[in-house]
């Protein structure tokens, strides 16, 4: 019977160490067991992995997570699989840019965006390293030999070569529409990057007074945005209000550069039995106001800006934070016999995710990729998708039932991928990279074999070569 390789029957962190270092000592070695090759012949088991950011020290909970989908590669080459295990790193993103804010106490629009991009890059290749030696550490039966960094060049010509593709398609847009926007990292965020928060918070009860002289009482916990309504609803159903339905009714606070009354309407979404039935719409004080101002056609009101101060049209309260325009809204409501009574509530608020700041629904003008229209063919492709377990399979369909908007992808952050576009002096053309080239608008003229396009309609106009006399 041959020796044992480890001699030793306790275990002891100087092993585990000879160990690990006898494991990656052979590159040839450690890639002839674990390098994947697609050539093989052998049936094909690729493991698509969501790569980890590196934020900080990797924590245990991940991976762990890490370790159960290296019990399956593992055990998939066991059954004479060829696997593909990737090991790549997620390095874009905000969470570094709070990071080199956090260290070195600035805030990243007070730096030089060169000298701002190397000290994130320099300071998330130091989290990537200890990153690649825990991953080894555990033993991870990953390809390191294939490592992809979603900051690369390489990687984020690939990135922008779709969207140039999708933008080609009509599957990337343009548009102006309300967004999810933390006004203190100054970003819009996507839904999936948004959780909510317990607080204190005050109902407001307002009086209101209608074109007839009736007076209606409506509860609110954003009186701020008062200077932002849009519409006054009632339920379809409510027989207590139909008599005032068409009638306007006057706004019980200053504002400025707007109509001071806005009619009363009905719609289904109201709640009868929430406070008196009657609710103020406000662009944009949730997800439902987004909704009725699209489904009545109402014109938006921009009652916060990109600093996450109050505009112009809130009058008086103009310049100040949010929080603070709530207290003085409150306290002219009060002085103008308009408040009923305010009552102190807990509240779920919405904060976005890495900040924890509260987010606004702001207007902005941003790129997304289209995704709502294709959930009914998403879901038909779930159907044919075996999932282990089987409980998998509604984790997937809760996610989507949650996708209410198309996802923006454009952040007004600089550690990440550009958006691959150049705009002529009319804005009426847009510029577009050759496949397989990375490009930095803000910086970069467009390289050879950039295309012209028509902003609207994406024909292809020609070479940037050729036209670039014409586009200003």
């Amino acid at each position: 019977m041959p020796a044992p390789k480890i001699p030793e029957k306790r275990w002891s962190i100087d092993l585990e160490k000879s160990i690990q270092e006898a494991h990656y000592a052979d590159e040839a070695a450690y890639s002839g067991r674990y390098a994947f090759n697609p050539e093989s012949g052998k049936e094909l088991f690729v493991i698509d992995t969501p790569p980890p950011y590196p934020s900080g020290t990797w924590h245990i909970g991940a991976v762990a997570q890490y370790s159960m989908i290296d019990v399956l590669a593992r055990s998939q080459r066991l059954l004479g699989k060829e696997v593909y295990f990737p090991w790549g790193v997620d390095r874009n993103g905000i969470n570094i840019e709070f990071t080199v804010e956090k260290n070195t106490k600035r805030k990243m629009k007070t730096y030089d965006r060169e000298e701002f991009l190397k000290l994130c890059e320099t300071t998330i290749e130091s989290f990537t390293q200890a990153m690649r030696n825990t991953a080894k550490r555990v033993g991870l039966s990953c390809d390191f030999s294939r490592e992809y960094l979603t900051d690369a060049p390489d990687y984020r010509s690939v990135t922008q070569s779709i969207f140039v593709e999708l933008f080609k398609k009509g599957d990337i847009i343009e548009d102006l529409r309300p967004n999810i926007y933390d006004p203190v990292e100054g970003t819009t965020i996507a839904d999936a990057e948004v959780e909510r928060i317990a607080r204190k918070t005050k109902l407001v009860d307002v009086r209101w007074t209608c074109e007839d002289g009736t007076e209606l009482v409506i509860s609110t916990t954003r009186p701020e945005l008062i200077c932002a309504c849009g519409v006054v609803v009632v339920h379809p159903d409510d027989e207590r209000y139909k008599h005032l339905v068409g009638q306007q009714i006057n706004l019980p606070m200053e504002t400025s550069g707007r109509s001071t009354t806005v009619t009363i309407q009905h719609h289904p979404s109201v709640k009868s039995d929430f406070g008196t039935g009657v609710l103020m719409v406000c662009s944009f004080g949730d997800q439902n106001d987004v909704a009725v101002f699209r489904e009545l056609g109402l014109a938006p009101f921009q009652a916060i800006d990109l600093d996450g101060k109050m505009t112009e049209v809130a009058g008086p309260l103009q310049g100040l934070s949010v929080l603070e325009a709530r207290s003085q809204a409150i306290e002219q409501l009060e002085q103008a016999g308009r408040l009923v009574q305010a009552v102190e509530r807990d509240q779920d608020i919405p904060v976005s995710e890495r900040g924890k700041n509260p987010v606004e629904i702001i207007l902005l003008k941003e790129w997304y990729v289209r995704q709502t229209h294709i959930q009914d063919r998403m879901r038909e492709h779930i159907d044919s998708i075996s999932f282990h377990p089987v409980r998998n399979r509604q984790f997937l369909l809760d996610w989507m039932d949650n996708i209410s908007i198309d996802w923006p992808i454009s952040r007004r952050r600089w550690y990440h991928t550009e958006i691959p576009i150049w705009y002529s002096d009319d804005e009426t053309k847009v510029v577009v990279p050759p496949a397989g080239t990375y490009v930095q608008p803000w910086k970069d003229d467009p390289p050879k074999g950039s295309r012209v396009l028509d902003r609207e309609s994406r024909d292809d106009l020609g070479t940037y070569d050729e036209l670039a006399d014409t586009l200003g």
